[in-house]
């Protein structure tokens, strides 16, 4: 039986843990760019007014706003002076935006500038809404999983880069494996499981360990996981790759659309709900969280075989 110390020591454990930065993620750059959205469309101002005022591109204004790239001092500055902001105000969102330079400098992340932002973004997030259709998503992968992953889906060949990425993903999972403070309902496409992560030993090793794995995190109190089975057929949704939606600790919603050939930030609230009942629709055709921890068992076990072995 546990004692009252050991519990409370594992509580303070847990409080430690919480809102630890990620190495090599600067959540600065998508706070500043957020309020200067925020200020922008209280002021009644377009992103083309905005541009129009920095003598800048659309694009610069957008990728600020999102956190894909930084916001200079005398860009925040002339900004302010548009929206009408107060000086303190300005001062501090200047002082915010130099902080975010020096994280950007110090980082020195492989992290691409979309799926970075989209990382400072989860580690705000309260709840998380995530379909996947080709991978394991990232926060249920286990090391060999991401690292086979990484290795072989991305453009990078130097080790350093490699590690430094597994670590990152690996990191990511502390809010909601460790802390808990991250509740999420994972939906994955059934061909997700029998996807080979290579060939060998070790590769089926690797695939029966991701699997154990996941049968694991299906059973914390945090998670829901559920797996769309081949007998459903053709199904709504099916032809998303990727779909995130993140509730934020300030109430809003956004959603990251993740593929093999683009990367889509969707903020638009009309939008963000057609997806959002997408989400439900592809809910609703997937085996229930109980069923499918008892369909993942079987898998593991040996004791359901791939369609494919008796066509």
């Amino acid at each position: 039986m546990r004692s009252e110390r050991a519990d409370g020591e594992e509580a303070d454990v847990r409080a430690n843990q919480r809102n630890q930065p990620i190495t090599g993620i600067n959540v600065l750059r998508w706070e500043l760019g957020n309020e200067l959205r925020d200020l922008r469309l209280a002021a009644g101002k377009s992103i083309a007014e905005a541009a129009r005022w920095l003598e800048c591109s659309n694009a610069k204004i957008s990728r600020m706003e999102n956190g894909q790239r930084g916001a200079v001092a005398r860009d925040v500055r002339d900004l302010c002076k548009l929206y009408g902001v107060p000086a303190q105000r300005r001062d501090q969102l200047m002082a915010l935006s130099r902080e975010a330079a020096a994280t950007d400098r110090a980082a020195g992340s492989t992290i691409p500038g979309k799926f970075g932002t989209y990382v400072a973004l989860e580690t705000k997030a309260v709840n998380l809404r995530a379909y996947e259709s080709t991978f394991i998503p990232g926060l249920l992968q286990t090391q060999r999983y991401a690292r086979a992953v990484i290795t072989k889906n991305g453009d990078l060949t130097e080790e350093a880069e490699i590690a430094d990425r597994v670590r990152i993903r690996l990191e990511r999972q502390r809010r909601l494996v460790e802390t808990r403070e991250l509740r999420a309902h994972f939906i994955i496409d059934e061909n997700v499981l029998w996807r080979p992560i290579g060939r060998g030993a070790q590769a089926a090793a690797a695939r029966e360990e991701q699997l154990d794995h996941l049968i694991r995190v299906s059973r914390l109190p945090n998670v829901i996981l559920q797996v769309v089975p081949y007998e459903v057929g053709f199904y709504w949704g099916m032809e998303a790759s990727g779909i995130n939606l993140l509730d934020l600790e300030d109430g809003s919603t956004t959603c990251y659309l993740e593929g093999i050939f683009t990367e889509l930030f969707v903020r638009g609230h009309s939008e963000i709900s057609t997806i959002a009942a997408k989400f439900e629709l592809v809910l609703n055709t997937a085996l229930s969280p109980g069923d499918t921890r008892k369909f993942l068992m079987r898998i593991a076990r040996g004791n359901y075989a791939h369609w494919s072995s008796s066509a």
